[in-house]
Formats: C-alpha cells, sequence, structure tokens
C-alpha cells in the first residue's frame, strides 16, 4: 500500500491532536463546574446550618422581649452571642468573630467574649490566635482559671512544655485541687523528661480530687450572679 503523500499525510496528525485538545478542555470544564457546584453546595449546607442553629437564639430573644425583665442593652448583648455562636456551629469563622468584636465595641473587656473569641481559634487548631485572648482574659482578671488552663493547653499543643509549666503554676497557686491542671502539669513534665515531677502531679491531683472533680470545696461559691451568666455564654 503506498504511503500517503501531501497534506493527506498530517490530517490524522491534526485530527488526534484536536481531539487530545477538546478533551483536556472538556475535563477541564467538567471538573471546574464540579468544583464550583461543590462549594455551593457546601455553602447552601453552612447556610442551612446557621439557620437552624438559629431558631433557639431567636426563642430566647423573644422570652426575653416578653418575659424577662432585661435592658435593651442585655437583650442585644443576649443575641449577638447566640448568633455568634451560630455561625461558630456552622463553620462561618469570619462572621463569628465580627459578631463577637461588636460586643466588644460596647464591652471592651467582655471576659466571655475573650474566652469565646479563644475557643474558635483553639478548635481550628489555630492556637497561635488563640494565644492573646486568653492573655486577655488573665490580664482582665489574674484568678480565672480557665484563661491560665486554655492558655496552657495552648502551649501543650505548640510542644511549648515550659510556658505551659510556668502557667499551670500560676493557677494551681489559687486553685490548688484544680485535677485538670495538675493532670496537664504532669504530662507537660513527662514529656521534658522530668518523670519524677510528672508524678508527684499526678498523684497530688488524686490526693486533692479523688472523685475527678474539677473544683472541690464550693471554692467558686462567692461569686455573684452576674458571673454565672458569664458563665452560660462561654461556648468553650
Amino acid at each position: 500500500m503506498p504511503l500517503p503523500t501531501g497534506s493527506q499525510a498530517y490530517r490524522p496528525v491534526v485530527g488526534s491532536y484536536r481531539q487530545t485538545v477538546m478533551m483536556f478542555v472538556f475535563k477541564f470544564f467538567v471538573r471546574y463546574r464540579y468544583r464550583i457546584s461543590t462549594c455551593e453546595e457546601r455553602m447552601n449546607l453552612k447556610v442551612i446550618r446557621y439557620i437552624f442553629f438559629m431558631i433557639p437564639v431567636l426563642w430566647d430573644f423573644l422570652k426575653d422581649l416578653v418575659w424577662e425583665e432585661l435592658s435593651l442593652d442585655e437583650m442585644r448583648t443576649n443575641y449577638l452571642f447566640g448568633k455568634a455562636n451560630a455561625y461558630d456551629r456552622a463553620n462561618f469563622l469570619r462572621r463569628a468573630v465580627k459578631v463577637y468584636k461588636e460586643i466588644l465595641q460596647s464591652d471592651p473587656i467582655s471576659i466571655p467574649v475573650f474566652l469565646n473569641l479563644g475557643g474558635l481559634y483553639y478548635r481550628r487548631g489555630m492556637f497561635e490566635t488563640a494565644i492573646p485572648y486568653y492573655e486577655k482574659v488573665i490580664r482582665s482578671n489574674p484568678k480565672h482559671y480557665q484563661g491560665h488552663y486554655w492558655l496552657a493547653m495552648c502551649f501543650w499543643k505548640m510542644q511549648r512544655y515550659h510556658a505551659a509549666i510556668n502557667t499551670l503554676e500560676e493557677v494551681i497557686q489559687f486553685l490548688p485541687t484544680f485535677k485538670d491542671a495538675l493532670n496537664l502539669m504532669g504530662e507537660c513534665y513527662e514529656k521534658i523528661g522530668e518523670a519524677a515531677k510528672a508524678e508527684h502531679c499526678y498523684l497530688k491531683a488524686i490526693s486533692a480530687d479523688p472523685n475527678g472533680i474539677i473544683i472541690h470545696g464550693g471554692t467558686l461559691n462567692g461569686w455573684a450572679q452576674e458571673k454565672r451568666k458569664e458563665e452560660e455564654r462561654i461556648k468553650h
């Protein structure tokens, strides 16, 4: 059979090239459309989750408005805390942060806001970003046990064990029966190779709190009712 001559010899090559290019363009378009549709579906799901989590928030706001004797500022603050928590649970991080910062405009030293902001970043593994908020808690209240503990947890996650130990020593000075702090300190000592100190912390945790209660002997009984309301707003 004679070989094709002239332009006939290149037609199969050109056709194959065009088919390859068209196939590549088609596959790219399909993948691009799939990614867009997947992102849209995820966004729609997040919006649905946010609406779902907002239902009890709106109900609480209605109860505050009708039955509770609260000022407008208190009702607004309660609503904003609920709204930020709904954004957080629906995984709208930036929107949740924006709402919490809105609360800080009227209450610049709100410990529940600082704790919740720290918790937002802590749960997402952004420990470096969470640390300043826990430090603000401690500056606002040097004896706030949760601020010390979660700051130490950030240091622990970042393998900064000596910094965690220093933070835990501060909280144990004024709350010596804080079992979680003692256990975490034991783990920190274990990580830096000081087994004797680690064992001492573990034994102290057991003897101080054999029933697994974090706080013994009504240490926080002196807190006012207003403090309890702040604790209810904390979503860590």
